[in-house]
C-alpha cells in the first residue's frame, strides 16, 4: 500500500468521521427543537381550550377577567393570550395588537410578534378561535428558548464539528501509522527478500487477524522460493564445478595434439578449439562466481579500505591494453572515500564494465572510472565510455543472463559480464543502474548504501 494509498485512506476516514458527526449534530438539534415545538403548541391549544370554556360558561366580561387573572397569576414568562372584541377592538392581553397576517380562525403557526408595551418582537407560535359576538381569541407560547437553543446549537456544532475533525484527524492519522508500519514490515522483508537474503522472513505476532495471516502465506511463499532457488543454485553450481575438471581435461588433450602435429591446417583448427575451450572455462568461473555471489559468500570477507588507490591500481593495470586499443583511463575520485566492502568482488565488477567498454565502445576515446558520495549517504562507483551507447530497449535487456547484444555492438561474450556485475552490487545491498552519457556513451552506475558499510575503521573507533 503506497502512501498515496494511506493518505486516501486517512481522508475517507476523517471525512466519515466527520459525516457521522456532522448527521448526530443534526439529528439531536432536529429532535430538541421538534420537541420544544411540540410543548409549546400543546401549551397554546390547552390554553385556547380552557379560555374558550371559561367563555362559554361566564360571557365576555368573564373571559376577560380570566385572562387577566391568568397573566397576573401565571408565572410563566411565555404565556402568550390576546382578545379583540367586535370590529377588531383589542380588549385584553399582552399582546400589543392582533397580527394582520392572521385570521381570527388558524392553527398553530410561527410568527415574530411584539408584546404590550415591548419595543422589539420575538418569536412565538399561536393558535386563534373565533367565538361568538364577533369576539376573537388568540394563544400561544413564545418561541424564545426555541430561538436561542438554535443559536447555542449553532454554536455549538460548529465547535464540536471542529473538535470532531480534530480527534477524527488524530485517530485517521493513527490508523494510517498502524497499517503504514504494518505494511513497513512486509515491503522491507520483500525487499531484503529480492536483495538476496532468502532466509528473511516476515515479522509477525500470534494474534490471528488479517496482517498475521498474511504474513503466515507470504513467509510459507518466501520458504518456497527459497528452496526452489537454493535446488537452481546447487544444480548450477554442480553444473559449472563437474564441467570445469572436463574442460581443463580437454584443453589439455588439444595443447598436447598442438604440440605433436606441424600441418598448418590443423594446428589452426586445434587453436580455435583452445580458444573455445578457453571461452567455456571462464563461462563457467562465471556462473561459479554469480552462484556464489547470489547465496551470499564473501560478505564475511568485507573490510575497509580506500576506493581512489583501487581505481588508481585498475587504471594502471588496464592502460598498457586501453592504449593498445585507442583508449585513455582516466580515474575520478573527488574526495577520499572509504567503503567497507568485498575488495577482489568489486574490482572484478569494475574490471567487467571496463573490458565491456574495450570491446563494445567502438569509436570511442576514454573510459572514465570513478566514485563519489551520492545522495540519500550512498556511494556511486561508475564505469563511463564515449562509445556509441545502449539504447532504451538494449539497457533493458542487457543485464539480463546469456543476452549478447552482438548484432548492434560486436564482439564475442558469453553475456553474463554484466549479471556479475548485477549480482556482486547485490551482494553489497546495492544496485546496478545503466545510463545514457552525454553526449553519447554509455555510463554503468554501481549504487552502494553507506548503512551497509559496516563499522568505522579502528582509528577512527579510537578517536
Amino acid at each position: 500500500m503506497g502512501n498515496g494509498t494511506i493518505v486516501r485512506l486517512t481522508l475517507m476516514l476523517v471525512l466519515a468521521q466527520v459525516a457521522a458527526l456532522v448527521l448526530g449534530l443534526t439529528v439531536i438539534h432536529r429532535f430538541t427543537s421538534a420537541t420544544i415545538l411540540s410543548d409549546a403548541r400543546t401549551a397554546a391549544e390547552v390554553a385556547r381550550d380552557d379560555l374558550v370554556d371559561d367563555y362559554r360558561q361566564l360571557g365576555p366580561p368573564g373571559l376577560v377577567e380570566a385572562i387577566d387573572y391568568r397573566l397576573k397569576a401565571r408565572d410563566d414568562r411565555n404565556f402568550i393570550v390576546l382578545l379583540k372584541g367586535p370590529g377588531g377592538r383589542r380588549l385584553t392581553g399582552n399582546l400589543r395588537e392582533w397580527p394582520p397576517t392572521i385570521a381570527d380562525t388558524a392553527r398553530w403557526q410561527r410568527i415574530w410578534l411584539a408584546r404590550a408595551g415591548a419595543t422589539t418582537a420575538e418569536p412565538m407560535g399561536v393558535v386563534t378561535t373565533r367565538l361568538p359576538g364577533g369576539y376573537a381569541l388568540l394563544t400561544g407560547e413564545s418561541l424564545e428558548a426555541e430561538h436561542q437553543l438554535a443559536g447555542a446549537s449553532e454554536t455549538a456544532f460548529f465547535y464540536a464539528l471542529a473538535v470532531g475533525i480534530l480527534i477524527a484527524a488524530l485517530m485517521a492519522a493513527l490508523v494510517a501509522w498502524i497499517l503504514a508500519r504494518r505494511i513497513d514490515i512486509f515491503s522491507r522483508a520483500a525487499n531484503e527478500f529480492v536483495g538476496g537474503k532468502l532466509d528473511t522472513r516476515v515479522e509477525h505476532d500470534e494474534t490471528g487477524d488479517a496482517f498475521d495471516r498474511l504474513a503466515v502465506s507470504i513467509n510459507a511463499m518466501f520458504g518456497r522460493i527459497a528452496g526452489l532457488v537454493r535446488e537452481l543454485r546447487m544444480v548450477t553450481d554442480s553444473m559449472a564445478h563437474d564441467l570445469r575438471s572436463p574442460v581443463s581435461r580437454m584443453k589439455a588433450r588439444l595443447e598436447h595434439g598442438l604440440e605433436r602435429t606441424n600441418e598448418a591446417g590443423a594446428r589452426a583448427a586445434i587453436a580455435d578449439a583452445i580458444e573455445e575451450a578457453d571461452s567455456l572455462h571462464r563461462l563457467l568461473d562465471t556462473a561459479l562466481e554469480i552462484s556464489r555471489a547470489e547465496a551470499g559468500i564473501g560478505r564475511g570477507q568485507f573490510t575497509h579500505f580506500a576506493i581512489g588507490p583501487m581505481l588508481e591500481d585498475m587504471a594502471e593495470v588496464y592502460g598498457p591494453l586501453a592504449e593498445d586499443r585507442g583508449f585513455a583511463i582516466a580515474v575520478d575520485v573527488p574526495t577520499e572515500i572509504e567503503i567497507f566492502a568485498h575488495r577482489e568482488l568489486l574490482v572484478r565488477a569494475l574490471s567487467n564494465l571496463v573490458d565491456n567498454a574495450l570491446k563494445y565502445a567502438a569509436g570511442g576515446s576514454t573510459i572514465r572510472i570513478g566514485a563519489h558520495q551520492g545522495n540519500g549517504n550512498v556511494i556511486d562507483l561508475m564505469a563511463i565510455d564515449d562509445g556509441p551507447g545502449l539504447t532504451d530497449e538494449q539497457m533493458a535487456e542487457a543485464a539480463r543472463r546469456f543476452v549478447r547484444l552482438d548484432p548492434a555492438r560486436g564482439g564475442t561474450g558469453a553475456g553474463l559480464g554484466l549479471s556479475l556485475v548485477e549480482t556482486i552490487a547485490h551482494l553489497h545491498g546495492g544496485t546496478m543502474l545503466l545510463e545514457s552519457s552525454p553526449p553519447h556513451g554509455l555510463r554503468v552506475r554501481l549504487t552502494l548504501p553507506v548503512a551497509a558499510a559496516g563499522p568505522p575503521p579502528r582509528d577512527e573507533q579510537r578517536r
